[in-house]
């Protein structure tokens, strides 16, 4: 009986220890790093986003012509800077009439190098604000996952009301 006093207190100090290791289990990743369930794009959103980027495709059309017409300016205006350079380089300084013409010319092309910057400055905010809203639609819409049958149904849909849209066109431009 002895005996037994004895090792009840070893035995219960065993279990203990014991206990304290048998609880260490290995359940693998922790539930906040495991990837988040894939989340599906809604057609609402396939069809927001689509036109969305229509619309930017459209603006940036217009921006293309814009910058166009700002490049043929700008060439124009190079092309003024250096006929004047020429012309000053052959210039009588002692005509009056030449001084006057060559400051005429100059007059001139100073008014057209202020439209220039003037035309920068008016396309910035068109420019800064597309760059702004393309930006935007890439944060929204680049990453969406899809369902390949929502994508072809929405493309159906469009597709269906561009062919109204053309067809309604026609017909007001016919007169009926």
């Amino acid at each position: 009986m002895h005996f037994l006093r004895l090792l009840a207190p070893a035995l219960a100090t065993l279990l203990i220890a014991g206990a304290a290791h048998a609880t260490t289990v290995k359940t693998g990743k922790p539930a906040a790093s495991q990837p988040p369930a894939r989340a599906w794009a809604t057609r609402d959103q396939l069809r927001e986003c689509m036109d969305t980027e229509a619309g930017l495709k459209t603006r940036f059309k217009a921006i293309e012509i814009s910058n166009a017409a700002h490049e043929k300016m700008f060439d124009q205006v190079e092309a003024e800077n250096t006929k004047l350079r020429d012309l000053q380089s052959q210039l009588d300084h002692d005509s009056d009439v030449s001084v006057g013409a060559f400051n005429a010319l100059v007059k001139e092309h100073n008014q057209h190098v202020k439209a220039l910057n003037q035309d920068a400055a008016d396309t910035r905010p068109v420019n800064d604000a597309y760059n702004d809203d393309m930006m935007a639609f890439n944060h929204k819409c680049s990453s969406l996952v899809y369902r390949v049958d929502d994508m072809e149904v929405v493309l159906r849909e469009r597709k269906k009301a561009a062919a109204a849209a053309a067809a309604a066109t026609a017909a007001s431009a016919s007169g009926l």
